[in-house]
């Protein structure tokens, strides 16, 4: 606004209306209105000014603000980032670690099924070796060899083989020697029957090796103490006899042996009572009355024999020799 020409182009109608007081009082007026208009613009400016500092601190303010959001989303996308890879780390090691757990049980039953297998080889070649075995032996006992079959039939104890093999062997060990000792004891009765009492004892004590006891054990030292007695080999004939005795041996003549053994080896004291008890037990028998005799004669004797006289026949026999009883017949042995 041009201020300054407004009272110069009225001047004169001013001036001329109202008089040089007027004109100055309408100047005054017109720099009052200015001073407020300045006053109210100086207002303005700072109202601006001051607006312009607020925007501007917003503006910092919000920058700040943003630049902190910034910060902690950086913050919290780098956490996110360790947290995920902290997670990723961790179901990668269990994963490793059930994967080697995976790992060492497939190896160790690996192992297991390689020592098993190995187990079941050595098991299988020790199985055919203890058939094989087996099989040598069951020929052998088959083809009547018990002696050389009993010797491998005790190598098998270590061996493998089942319960059923072990008593099939044992059973045919069972019989051959049943069969051993069977043969061993007819032929002792027909040596017996031919009067070759030697022939008997070799086969008879090997049996008796196998079978040491039973009735047929019995039987056996029933013969050798015959045929020992029959070659003047009194000790031994008597220790057979008095075993088969004492294992209730069935020849009824084995107490009368004894006592005849007893006898001619001197013992009369001992061949007495053997007489007496053969003689109470059997007085059917053929020797009753020869026992009943011989020993009322070995009552009016001493209880032994007296000491063989040095100058004397060495071969002769001590004291009064009872007769020879016939010979054994072997009674059926089951």
């Amino acid at each position: 606004m041009d201020v300054e020409r407004l009272p110069a182009a009225g001047s004169g109608r001013y001036a001329a209306a109202n008089g040089p007081d007027d004109g100055w009082a309408l100047l005054e007026g017109l720099r009052r209105r200015l001073d407020d208009q300045t006053s109210q613009a100086r207002k303005t400016h700072q109202q601006v000014s001051q607006l312009t500092e607020s925007i501007a601190a917003l503006v910092e303010l919000q920058r700040a603000r943003t630049q902190r959001i910034n910060l902690n989303s950086f913050i919290a996308y780098l956490i996110f980032t360790v947290l995920l890879g902290i997670g990723f780390y961790v179901l990668y090691n269990s994963r490793a670690n059930e994967l080697v757990e995976a790992r060492d049980h497939a190896d160790k039953e690996r192992d297991t099924a390689t020592r098993r297998a190995d187990d079941l080889s050595q098991k299988a070649a020790a199985r055919d070796i203890a058939d094989t075995r087996a099989w040598e032996v069951f020929q052998l006992l088959e083809a009547g060899k018990r002696s050389e079959a009993t010797g491998k039939l005790a190598a098998l104890r270590d061996l493998r083989l089942s319960r059923t093999e072990r008593a099939v062997l044992a059973a045919r060990a069972h019989e051959t020697q049943i069969m051993e000792v069977d043969a061993a004891l007819k032929a002792a009765t027909a040596s017996f029957k031919a009067g070759r009492y030697a022939d008997v004892i070799a086969p008879l004590e090997a049996a008796l090796v196998g079978e040491p006891t039973g009735s047929r054990a019995a039987a056996m030292r029933y013969f050798l103490g015959i045929a020992y007695a029959k070659g003047g080999a009194l000790d031994k004939a008597i220790t057979y006899l008095q075993a088969a005795l004492d294992a209730d041996v069935e020849h009824d003549d084995a107490r009368f042996q004894l006592a005849s053994a007893l006898d001619r080896s001197g013992a009369y004291a001992k061949a007495r009572i053997e007489y007496d008890k053969f003689a109470t037990a059997y007085p059917q028998s053929q020797f009753a009355v020869f026992a009943m005799r011989r020993s009322a004669t070995l009552a009016r004797m001493p209880a032994n024999a007296p000491a063989p006289d040095p100058k004397a026949d060495p071969h002769a026999p001590a004291g009064s020799a009872a007769p020879a009883p016939a010979p054994p017949v072997a009674k059926p042995v089951a």
